[in-house]
């Protein structure tokens, strides 16, 4: 553990706490009215959390500046119910953010199941700084957003805890189980969004047969003869 930038760090957590409930006001607004929104939610990472990700050996380039450098400081989620939703909330939020980087993380084959997410990495909005920030130099500039399903949110969470994340060497079958559990959430994702299509497609036919009916004359009760 490196003290110093753990203190370093520590230090400015008030900062970054005042900056997380800033943006999660300007998300919730940004997203107001908005259908199939599950949750959203802002986090700080933790002091512990920021060293050892500064400190990882995988990092390629290392860090020089990681108190400016590391974009997810302060890290925002959304998670919405349909495939769909994902494109629609990733506009909006682009809208509202100024956004420098997005990434789609994915599997690099299309035989391989694994972690899955949209990240928007953005410019943090001048008004949303607390009062203080502007006063330092070791500030990050960037924020980080995550879009998913609840089927992705919910075999990520685990696989970034017990697979990406883990420094103990996974048993074969551990990782089939968890290759398992991904692919049965991608399809899970992909038979939710044809239930969906289906409902909508219903609701339109419904909608167009009303619109036939009034406009006939047809529709409601007939009167007795």
């Amino acid at each position: 553990m490196d003290e110093v930038l753990f203190a370093s760090y520590e230090g400015r957590v008030h900062l970054l706490n005042k900056l997380r409930d800033g943006l999660e006001r300007e998300t919730v607004a940004a997203l107001a009215g908005t259908q199939h929104i599950d949750r959203i939610s802002f986090r700080v990472k933790s002091p512990k959390s920021f060293v050892k990700k500064v400190l990882d050996p995988r990092n390629d380039p290392p860090y020089t500046e990681p108190l400016f450098e590391v974009e997810d400081q302060v890290a925002g989620r959304v998670i919405v119910f349909f495939i769909d939703d994902l494109d629609i909330v990733k506009g909006l939020l682009q809208d509202t953010f100024n956004t420098v980087l997005y990434k789609h993380r994915r599997p690099p084959l299309d035989a391989q199941f694994g972690y899955e997410s949209h990240h928007l990495i953005c410019n943090i909005p001048p008004h949303v700084k607390p009062r203080g920030w502007n006063a330092r130099d070791d500030l990050p500039p960037t924020f980080e957003l995550q879009i998913r399903t609840i089927f992705m949110h919910a075999y990520a969470e685990t696989q970034h805890d017990i697979g990406y994340k883990s420094i103990l060497d996974l048993p074969p079958d551990i990782r089939r189980e968890l290759a398992w559990v991904a692919a049965s959430s991608w399809g899970a994702d992909q038979a939710l969004r044809r239930v969906w299509e289906w409902y909508r497609s219903g609701l339109s036919d419904a909608s167009r047969g009303a619109h036939h009916l009034d406009s006939t004359g047809t529709g409601g009760e007939q009167p007795d003869e």
